[in-house]
């Protein structure tokens, strides 16, 4: 299993936690999303290679503004 990390300093409450996991769910390919209000860091498990794009696309189609967290 890979992971890629996303930083989502926008986010700020319980319902931005569900929509940004929501959001990458729908995503092909992922298989686990797991968000950190505390850190705004969200981990999403996937098998193989991610576009981390997708992802990026993913939280941005629900108001969010994602950053790549190497």
């Amino acid at each position: 299993m890979n992971e890629t990390f996303l930083k989502v300093p926008d986010m700020s409450c319980g319902h931005c936690v569900a929509t940004v996991e929501n959001a990458l769910e729908q995503v092909p390919g992922v298989e686990g999303v797991e968000v950190s209000l505390d850190t705004k860091v969200v981990r999403v498990s996937h098998f193989g290679t991610m576009d981390p794009y997708a992802l990026s696309e993913a939280i941005q189609s629900v108001g969010f503004t994602p950053e790549l967290d190497g």
